[in-house]
């Protein structure tokens, strides 16, 4: 596939290497030059300097014969106006960054085809709603819903309590099905088999039926309970979003937000119903203290700036606040901040190359979720009509080693499929896998006779 990037930023890099890792022709367009040269040093990719906008660049980078474009300059008008420029150029697919709430009316409405946008995606309401799901699962580093929300998935560090601590999987008795598709420990990905032994303090991917899930955790140790208390830091996009999905919870939690622009807050008390706004600096310790910031069960930090959310996150933590969630855009060590006294780092830019990663590979895979910074991969594809592996069995499939197909949906069945069960065409297959296995498991898996 070629595809065309506009805008070298922190963003449009990790697009770029996304791309780049999987095997597509990838072109990255932009006016600057010191961002060219760090994307040259450390991407096989080709480069141009000048505006996206500009149609002699968009045909120099071969926009006529191009699969893709993706502009995510910091200008919403700008992405916007590229796309429309290369849709009329003969792209076939084009996704922009836009991230002004008031132009959500556009993907909305017929508005957005004529501009010739194929995809629109907003990274601070993509990270807020990542956070609203870790919300209603506390217990949870990580929270994901497959086959239209009837297959959930959930990354729990199993506490030393935990009855399965010290049990090989072959040994588990859990009340319903589910699948344990792999294992995090001393920052090693394990895709376990029957023989594997859990430990204490191990983080484990589980996958079962959504209305199971209660039952299974339960069976873990893992206690679910909802939160009362929410306390959100910074007025921004992220969190105005945040707050307006919190508010439409049917057990809503006690909202406050502490930001520390007056005039911020004036424009939220506009928008926010029953969310109490708090005019400070997050970094002011006795204000945390003032607003029972110790006592709330979630603490989220969604300011634009990685290290004050870090900071103040581990104030919280410290405070006694029972979770913490802190927004980070440098994704690339997000992972690593989580052993630093924070509970889950969630990546506005890793989401968003998980979504046109989804985009790119539409009729084939239906859902995508990056684990662990894109070190792992779930995904979920419906076996088309005519696929080779249709009528056999698992244990005739010849499947990767770093892969493991974690649960087939059949209709309104949910099944964790052993040895002998067969997949059929139409069979909705949920995986595990490392990214080096990604797409020859996706290829193998709908190959047709």
């Amino acid at each position: 596939m070629k595809c065309i990037i506009v805008g070298a930023g922190i963003v449009g890099y990790s697009i770029a290497e996304a791309l780049s890792n999987q095997g597509h022709d990838t072109t990255i367009i932009d006016i600057n030059r010191d961002r060219l040269s760090n994307v040259e040093e450390k991407l096989d990719v080709q480069t141009i300097e000048g505006s996206g906008s500009y149609l002699s660049k968009l045909y120099e980078a071969g926009v006529e014969n191009a699969d893709l474009l993706v502009a995510v300059t910091d200008s919403d008008e700008l992405n916007m106006v590229d796309c429309f420029l290369a849709k009329s150029c003969g792209v076939k697919n084009t996704i922009a960054r836009v991230r002004e709430p008031d132009y959500l009316t556009i993907s909305s409405s017929n508005r957005q085809k004529a501009m010739g946008i194929d995809l629109i995606i907003n990274p601070e309401r993509i990270a807020a709603q990542e956070i609203a799901k870790l919300v209603r699962f506390p217990e949870a580093q990580d929270v994901d819903y497959y086959a239209d929300g009837h297959v959930q998935m959930l990354e729990l560090i199993l506490p030393g309590t935990s009855p399965i601590v010290n049990k090989s999987l072959m040994e588990m008795a859990f009340p319903k099905p589910c699948v344990i598709v792999a294992i995090e420990r001393n920052d090693e990905i394990i895709i376990p088999r029957g023989r594997h032994i859990l430990n204490a303090g191990d983080t484990i991917y589980i996958l079962a039926g959504t209305k199971d899930m209660i039952d299974i955790e339960l069976y873990i140790g893992a206690l679910h309970s909802k939160p009362e208390s929410i306390t959100i830091l910074g007025g921004g996009l992220t969190g105005y979003y945040l707050a307006k999905f919190l508010e439409k919870e049917a057990n809503r939690p006690a909202l406050k937000l502490i930001e520390e622009s007056n005039k911020c807050c004036q424009s939220l008390a506009e928008s926010l119903n029953y969310t109490m706004l708090i005019n400070g600096s997050g970094t002011d310790l006795s204000l945390l203290e003032d607003e029972g910031v110790g006592n709330v069960d979630i603490f989220v930090a969604v300011t634009n700036d990685d290290k004050e959310n870090l900071l103040v996150s581990i104030l919280a933590k410290h405070l006694g606040a029972k979770k913490t969630i802190a927004q980070i855009r440098r994704s690339d060590y997000a992972h690593l901040l989580e052993k630093m006294g924070i509970d889950k780092a969630v990546s506005p830019r890793q989401l968003t190359v998980a979504a046109i990663l989804k985009f790119i590979s539409q009729g084939r895979i239906r859902s995508l979720t990056l684990l662990e910074s894109g070190r792992a991969q779930m995904i979920e594809l419906e076996i088309p009509f005519g696929a080779f592996v249709s009528g056999k069995s698992l244990i005739e499939l010849n499947f990767p080693e770093d892969a493991l197909i974690g649960i087939l949906v059949r209709g309104d069945k949910v099944l964790v499929p052993k040895g002998r069960d067969r997949i059929y065409a139409g069979d909705k297959v949920i995986i595990f896998a490392l990214p080096k296995v990604l797409e020859k498991v996706e290829e193998y898996l709908t190959k047709k006779h």
